[in-house]
């Protein structure tokens, strides 16, 4: 009968494979190497704090990893004293704790002694000290078992132990700083201290043994008495804050160090405002007083959050195991979209700004620039976040003296080496006649740049400039030079440190009257120029778009009573377009958002976008790579006016609800958005918002 088991198997030999299944052998996994460069630190605390010579001094060590695991840790003494030295020890890979054996020779001299303790793995050594005072043959030694080195903190009994070794002594006392607590017996000794009849607040207690006339006292313990509760100094977020970013830190401080024993993950809740669950970490600040609540992944905007300390019956304690006191809860909103700054005005006074426009600088800071009256002409500011604050570059630019010489409609865009350039026209007060002017931030003052040969007059003048830079530094210059019969695309091209633009002659054609309101994108070296135009072919104004300013793409002018486009060219270098459609010639009243793309051959049927708001305008595009599209525009609901975003999702345009607002009051109508993206593809949004005094301009950023 033993080996009917292998007579079974032999039997199945042969026969149908279907007779056994013999799973694979598998190797055993391997077991990751350590690594000999991996970083630790360690702690070594002496077991006793006085020892007699032939005795052996306990240490406790334990270990911490940087980052990776590295193999076994060997230990060792430097220099030490005659007769001191730690029997071989090391500790095996895996393992953080340790206790060593320091052997002191009969022959140590008595005294206080300074032990450097070293650690080596691999080619990493770190070191620790210890101190230890070595008595006199015959004397007595006292140690304390408990508490341990440093603060002992209770709020009721505390057991206090310690030994006596050397001999027997006459009497032994506990000191409660100069005055005797108590007279134990016995080896080893144990009292505990009833603290609560004790006034609150630290004492030092020290054992006291007598013998023949000679006293032998042991090392300080300090013992904190406290029956405080503790409580909250501080939340973060703050209680009902309603900016909070996804990734913005979770924080509560207390009035005093917490135990880290109650601060575990189960104590502390996380949840929406819907009651699920947020999985998280938490951790305790070194001090003992800042909690951190760490979500595993972004929190979701928008949402509200909860955060619960009582998530347990098990509640948070500090040292002296004292519950902490309410409120132990509160809340915050996570909204879709941050504030970055608040109002910004370049003048103080009832002044409102204008044609506000945005861009993202080289390291991903907002810059605007605008339009604004000094009460005297209105002229053009520039304005950089600096991950804090809106910092003003230089004062307000013009180019022309005298009172009526508005600014109108700059543009902006930032060169190869992070300066902002703006351009504008400026009325002049010759009829109809503006000026188009051209400054360069060089890091302290606007540089003049040279003026483009366009022609200038009281019936015709320039309009709706538009700036971009290719990947060679070379500036782009595209502006509509209108008169009274006729509008024309003109563009030209400055070199880096160039003092004459080249004519790069749009290829507008012939049938294209009266441009207006142009619109530039620029990926590497392809250039998209969008313009509103009214075409003959077709007798309606529409919108055209020029490839690296050849003849519009397609053959075609997209929408019917077509106006302000905005253009902006996917990772594909393939252009998408929207603009404002109006039977009255006034967006405000009665426009309609529509919006079309290039496909790489043809356009897409150009389609409404704005069907749940009237009086739409403005729109402006900023396309990104890994993360939706966005289009913006201003539109009304419910006779407000408000900046509506709209995401590109799948194959669909998507409403991110709700809409921007940021005065709370009725009757503040918001418009003239202006849209960019970072290099991690998160929109920011800048607009103006009016009171009944002025109207001030806002930017907000996605929040994600």
């Amino acid at each position: 009968m033993p080996h009917l088991k292998h007579l079974l198997l032999l039997s199945c030999i042969g026969l149908s494979p279907a007779c056994i299944d013999v799973p694979p052998i598998e190797n055993p996994p391997k077991e990751n190497p350590a690594d000999p460069d991996a970083d630790f630190t360690f702690t070594a605390a002496p077991v006793q704090e006085q020892v007699l010579p032939g005795g052996t001094l306990d240490c406790n060590v334990q270990l911490a990893w940087t980052d990776t695991t590295g193999g076994a840790i060997t230990w060792s003494l430097m220099s030490p004293p005659a007769g001191i030295e730690l029997q071989a020890s090391t500790l095996p890979k895996g393992e953080t704790r340790a206790t060593l054996s320091i052997r002191v020779g009969t022959s140590t001299a008595p005294g206080p002694y300074t032990l450097t303790l070293q650690a080596k793995s691999g080619t990493v050594t770190k070191q620790a000290t210890l101190t230890v005072t070595v008595g006199k043959p015959g004397d007595l030694v006292v140690n304390w078992v408990v508490p341990t080195p440093g603060k002992a903190y209770t709020r009721g009994p505390l057991l206090l132990q310690f030994t006596v070794e050397g001999g027997t002594a006459d009497n032994v006392e506990i000191l409660k700083d100069t005055t005797v607590l108590v007279k134990p017996t016995g080896n080893p000794y144990s009292f505990t201290w009833d603290t609560t009849h004790e006034a609150e607040g630290t004492y030092q207690l020290s054992v006291r043994a007598t013998r023949g006339g000679a006293v032998f006292t042991s090392a300080p313990r300090t013992v904190i008495v406290d029956r405080t509760a503790p409580t909250v100094a501080s939340f973060l977020p703050a209680k009902d804050a309603a900016t909070v970013g996804v990734h913005d830190a979770i924080q509560v401080t207390f009035s005093e160090p917490m135990n880290p024993l109650s601060v575990t993950e189960a104590a502390v809740g996380l949840k929406t405002g819907t009651g699920d669950a947020i999985p998280k970490s938490v951790a305790l600040s070194a001090d003992g007083r800042t909690l951190t609540v760490t979500p595993l992944s972004a929190l979701t905007a928008p949402s509200t959050v909860q955060v619960d300390l009582t998530a347990t019956t098990s509640a948070l304690t500090d040292l002296a195991g004292n519950a902490a006191t309410t409120p132990l809860t509160w809340s915050f909103s996570v909204p879709t979209w941050l504030p970055v700054g608040g109002a910004l005005s370049a003048v103080e006074g009832k002044t409102s700004a204008e044609d506000v426009i945005l861009k993202m600088d080289r390291n991903d800071q907002p810059v605007l620039a605008w339009v604004e009256s000094d009460g005297l002409n209105k002229n053009v500011y520039v304005a950089r976040w600096t991950g804090s604050t809106w910092s003003m570059l230089g004062t307000g630019l013009s180019g022309l003296a005298g009172a009526g010489t508005d600014a109108v409609k700059p543009t902006l865009t930032i060169s190869p080496q992070n300066q902002p350039v703006v351009a504008w026209t400026e009325k002049s007060g010759n009829g109809r006649e503006q000026i188009l002017f051209l400054r360069q931030w060089t890091g302290d003052a606007w540089a003049v740049l040279p003026s483009a040969p366009l022609t200038t007059g009281s019936t015709q003048y320039p309009s709706s400039p538009s700036l971009a830079f290719d990947t060679n530094g070379n500036l782009f210059l595209h502006v509509c030079e209108s008169s009274d019969n006729n509008g024309l695309v003109q563009g030209f091209s400055l070199p880096p440190s160039g003092s004459a633009w080249a004519d790069l002659h749009p290829a507008q054609p012939s049938t294209h009257y009266h441009a207006a309101s142009i619109s530039v994108a620029a990926s590497g070296n392809n250039f998209f120029t969008a313009y509103s135009t009214y075409d003959d072919t077709t007798s309606l104004r529409s919108i055209a778009v020029l490839p690296n300013n050849g003849a519009p793409l397609g053959g075609i002018t997209l929408g019917a009573k077509a106006y302000t486009p905005s253009v902006a060219v996917d990772a594909s270098l393939q252009p998408w377009v929207a603009w404002a459609q109006s039977d009255t010639a006034e967006p405000n009243t009665d426009g309609q958002i529509y919006w079309s793309r290039w496909n790489g051959s043809t356009w897409t049927s150009p389609l409404n976008i704005s069907v749940n708001s009237t009086g739409n305008s403005r729109p402006s595009f900023a396309l990104g790579t890994g993360a939706p599209h966005i289009l913006v525009w201003s539109g009304v609901i419910n006779t407000e006016r408000s900046i509506f975003v709209s995401q590109w999702v799948g194959d669909s345009w998507q409403t991110l609800d709700p809409q921007l607002n940021a005065l709370a009051a009725q009757n503040t109508p918001a418009f003239s958005p202006s849209v960019a993206m970072n290099s991690a593809a998160q929109p920011f949004i800048a607009w103006i918002e009016a009171d009944a005094n002025a109207a001030s301009i806002y930017t907000v950023r996605i929040n994600r």
